[in-house]
């Protein structure tokens, strides 16, 4: 399980400045749902609804909208235990 191609630790983490508006398009290439989890931050769907944690179904995608106004070292994961464990995560920094 992988983020921009790479398992956590082996992936750039996305680096962001405060007040930076931001859309992180997330993928899923594979056959299962992957409930995404961004920590510290709430982004917007396309439908208007604020969340911290999406569903993306199997081959789906989703764009999610989100502001920087919680500066800090932050995880963007995928909420199974054992993908994020497998290294379905990327860190979510400010500079």
């Amino acid at each position: 399980w992988t983020i921009n191609g790479a398992p956590y630790g082996k992936n750039k983490p996305i680096e962001v400045r405060q007040g930076q508006r931001l859309r992180l398009d997330v993928g899923n290439h594979s056959m299962m749902t992957h409930p995404v989890h961004i920590h510290g931050h709430t982004f917007a769907m396309a439908s208007g609804l604020r969340k911290d944690t999406v569903l993306i179904p199997p081959m789906g995608a989703a764009s999610l909208q989100l502001e920087a106004v919680n500066p800090g070292a932050w995880m963007v994961h995928c909420h199974n235990t054992y993908h994020a464990e497998a290294g379905m995560m990327i860190g979510l920094h400010y500079r």
